[in-house]
C-alpha cells in the first residue's frame, strides 16, 4: 500500500504538465499571480505538502508548511483511494474536509474540486 506522500509524488509530474504550457502567452500572467500555492494533506499517518512554485514546478515534501493555500484532511485509506485513481468519484467526497486559506488557494481549489469531488 503506497503512502498518501507517495501517491502525490507520482502525480507531481502531472500536475506540472498541465500547469507549465499554462503560464506561457497572455493568459500565463493570469496564472501566474496564483503561484506559489501550498497545499498539505495531512491523514491520520501524517502529513505532505505540495508545493507549486512561480515557474510551475511542483516539489512533495514531508510535514506541513505555516500557511498553506490549501489544507485537506481525512482518513489516510480514504485520500489514498482518491488520489489513485485519478478519476472524478462518482458522488461527492463527504469524509474529506477541504479548506482554502487563501484567495489564491480557493480560486485553484475551484479548478481542480471536480477531478476528485472535494
Amino acid at each position: 500500500m503506497s503512502s498518501v506522500q507517495e501517491l502525490l509524488e507520482k502525480l507531481a509530474p502531472d500536475i506540472e504538465a498541465e500547469l507549465k504550457p499554462r503560464l506561457q502567452g497572455f493568459i500565463g500572467a493570469f496564472v501566474r499571480a496564483y503561484l506559489p500555492q501550498h497545499w498539505s494533506f495531512e491523514t491520520e499517518e501524517g502529513t505532505s505538502t505540495v508545493r507549486i512554485d512561480p515557474t510551475g514546478a511542483v516539489t512533495v515534501v514531508a510535514g506541513a508548511v505555516k500557511s498553506p493555500d490549501v489544507t485537506v484532511k481525512g482518513p489516510h485509506d480514504r485520500l489514498q483511494e482518491i488520489l489513485s485513481k485519478r478519476e472524478r468519484p462518482s458522488g461527492r467526497v463527504t469524509d474529506v474536509s477541504v479548506v482554502a486559506h487563501t484567495a489564491k488557494g480557493r480560486a485553484a481549489l475551484d479548478q481542480v474540486r471536480g477531478r476528485f469531488g472535494f
